[in-house]
């Protein structure tokens, strides 16, 4: 039996370290979540902020982007491209430093295709890795970069050139009702 080591983590330390664990699984999830919201409008400026800092950089599929302004028109860019899209964001692996943390999560990414029906699925695997600071609100993502790690089928004629990866896409909003973003 191992005796108490001095070195070790107290009570508050350890959960303070499982709340920022659920923290930022949370962060991850929401973003993935988003991706299939079915008004990508709805997902804007101030939702982001609540996930990213102002500075946050990312490296997706369909390209690069820096900072929160701009980031709805980015991320809505490849959503038209599909009828509809299911992330399904799974083993989020997070490593804590004082005021920052990484993260990786597996992703698999369904793109259903506009027409009959007929025509297969893109579907892709992907790493997300993630690097988040501690804020007076929260923990925010200040990075975000997608590894896309295999494909099956190919993306929808016309998307942009050279994307090759998991992309996005919202339904149509089917009643009146406000679907907040998660």
């Amino acid at each position: 039996m191992a005796l108490p080591d001095d070195r070790a983590p107290g009570p508050g330390e350890q959960l303070r370290a499982l709340t920022d664990r659920a923290e930022l699984t949370g962060l991850v999830n929401r973003f993935v979540i988003g991706l299939d919201h079915p008004d990508a409008q709805r997902c804007g400026e101030r939702w982001y902020r609540s996930l990213f800092t102002e500075d946050v950089r990312l490296a997706l599929p369909n390209g690069t982007h820096e900072g929160i302004v701009g980031l709805p028109e980015f991320q809505s860019g490849p959503r038209r491209h599909f009828a509809r899209t299911h992330h399904l964001a799974t083993n989020c692996l997070i490593e804590l430093d004082g005021v920052r943390a990484t993260a990786r999560t597996n992703v698999r990414a369904t793109h259903v295709p506009h027409g009959d029906g007929t025509a297969p699925n893109f579907v892709g695997g992907a790493a997300y890795d993630v690097e988040a600071v501690r804020t007076p609100d929260g923990w925010r993502i200040s990075r975000l970069t997608v590894t896309v790690l295999w494909t099956s089928g190919r993306p929808t004629p016309g998307s942009e050139p050279g994307i090759e990866g998991p992309l996005r896409v919202a339904l149509p909003v089917q009643d009146d009702e406000e679907t907040p973003c998660p």
